[in-house]
């Protein structure tokens, strides 16, 4: 993760602003060395030394140059006696303008990455700001171990393997060799979505998200041959300030099926299935790990293949103020004008960390919706997640239009 710095702080406050979230933050100096067993076991550490290196820029970088460079932070990996976090500063003439973070954890991710950058920008542009509270990784051990950790761990595991037993998706071929993996990535710059979503969501009485993956499923549901989409979704619960600001190691992900063939008022229902169905999967959506991989162990033997399932949605968290509202008036020719300007873009790499998964995120939706689509060549070609992408917006959109028209009065067709 990347994040420009606000106002401008100068060195030491950079460093103190690292200071205080190493402090804060006990995940930050959690410590995993092997046991006499084999197993993992979390250490942490009261204090230490965090190195924080410094790249000089003549001029302000380009989003590549700090792609380049986050990922230079990440190679080669961690150990496990590593403290999870690497950091950098990019200066210009001696000014800090940029951080970037490499941050390693069993379920760490860019989600915890960029909440450690906002707090990192927060506290080095005003030193006294509030950090909030949040759970430590002992403070969930210790929840996960009580009496109603424990009836919450059953309640969940009860749900996964349920879910698990019936959730087989069509599989997603291997590399025959992660070296050799080419990671195709297309991404998706639409004011057209941002518009869409928005109005669909206020008519709707739902969540954007949901009818964001409403709309995913469908496309997706067509382009497989299929009725029923179950995916791995990464619930919004998971970046809340309990649940990830200490970067724990809870897995938020819950799978939700979706069945597109709703008849009749199709989308609008879609919608509110989705998002009922959302709702009530975020009861069980922090779960405790080990017990988790026992019931995908077991589910897998049963359907005699895995039941991982590798079909992943993450809907970044939406700021309802941030979003842009449907205009009434002349809605119909706004949304056709966006859509457009949409922008889509290619990015084979290669990435073996994604090999085997197909991957739907919303990272950002404000004047302009952010997503990308991605998963191995082996599975699926650039042109093939194009074309689910394109279906995707143009399936909100038309429902959008539609909607507009049904309201002002005038015919719709089918």
């Amino acid at each position: 993760m990347a994040r420009v710095l606000d106002g401008t702080p100068d060195m030491a406050a950079v460093l103190r602003a690292f200071s205080a979230v190493m402090a804060h933050f006990e995940a930050l100096r959690t410590l995993y060395p092997g046991s006499a067993d084999g197993r993992p076991r979390a250490v942490v550490v009261a204090s230490g030394v965090l190195q924080v290196d410094e790249y000089a820029s003549e001029v302000p970088p380009a989003n590549d140059e700090l792609s380049a460079l986050t990922l230079r932070l990440a190679v080669p990996g961690f150990a496990p006696d590593d403290l999870p976090l690497r950091a950098a500063v990019v200066t210009v003439d001696g000014r800090p303008t940029h951080i970037a973070l490499s941050v390693h954890h069993f379920s760490a991710d860019t989600t915890a990455a960029r909440i450690l950058a906002e707090r990192l920008a927060r506290l080095a542009a005003d030193p006294g700001a509030d950090l909030g509270a949040g759970w430590q990784p002992r403070q969930i051990a210790s929840f996960e171990a009580s009496p109603s950790g424990l009836r919450h761990a059953h309640r969940v595991d009860i749900h996964d393997r349920a879910m698990l037993r019936q959730s087989a998706m069509p599989e997603l071929q291997m590399p025959a060799s992660h070296g050799d993996a080419v990671y195709n990535f297309v991404c998706l710059d639409s004011t057209a979505v941002a518009l869409a979503a928005a109005g669909l969501a206020k008519q709707y009485r739902t969540s954007v998200a949901a009818v964001l993956q409403a709309a995913y499923a469908s496309a997706l549901a067509e382009h497989l041959g299929i009725v029923t989409c179950v995916f791995n979704t990464v619930m919004a619960n998971r970046q809340t300030t309990s649940a990830r600001a200490a970067v724990a190691h809870i897995a938020g992900r819950v799978l939700v099926p979706v069945d597109t063939s709703l008849g009749g008022d199709r989308f609008p229902a879609l919608s509110r299935a989705v998002d009922a169905t959302l709702v009530k999967s975020s009861s069980v959506s922090l779960r405790e790990p080990d017990r988790y991989a026992r019931a995908l162990d077991e589910a897998s033997a049963e359907l005699g293949r895995s039941a991982d399932n590798p079909y992943v949605v993450n809907i970044r968290p939406i700021e309802p103020r941030t979003l842009i509202r449907a205009r009434a008036e002349g809605a119909r020719q706004d949304l056709e004008r966006a859509m457009a300007s949409s922008r889509y873009g290619r990015f084979p790499k290669t990435v073996d960390a994604y090999s085997g998964k197909l991957c739907f995120v919303v990272w950002d939706m404000t004047e302009t919706a952010g997503i990308s689509l991605g998963t191995d060549a082996t599975s699926f070609d650039a042109t093939d997640l194009e074309r689910i992408l394109r279906s995707f917006e143009s399936r909100l959109v038309g429902a959008a239009i539609r909607g507009h028209a049904a309201r002002s009065g005038s015919f719709a067709g089918p």
